[in-house]
């Protein structure tokens, strides 16, 4: 996946932190979700509702899956964000 950009590694981050009551500062983009920061499934819930409301990303169940770490999370943001204006500029 490419670098992410930093005001969407800002946001991921900050919803992250805000879900597991966790130091942002503290947060690096190889810290994996589960296993590094102990996001059970109820949370990697309410991190998918927050992308797709405050991002306007959606995330289908399968593309989550995928998702380990927050560099993979701030990656699919930054490529879902560069489609969906791809295709609206198509439009």
């Amino acid at each position: 996946m490419s670098t992410p950009n930093a005001p969407s590694r800002d946001r991921v981050v900050a919803m992250v932190a805000k879900i597991l009551k966790l130091d942002a500062a503290k947060i690096s983009g190889s810290d994996r979700l589960r296993e590094d920061l102990g996001m059970d499934s109820l949370a990697s819930l309410e991190l998918l509702s927050c992308i797709s409301d405050e991002l306007d990303v959606d995330i289908e169940l399968d593309e989550a899956m995928e998702l380990v770490t927050i560099d993979d999370a701030c990656s699919f943001v930054d490529r879902v964000t560069l489609e969906q204006r791809g295709a609206s500029a198509a439009s």
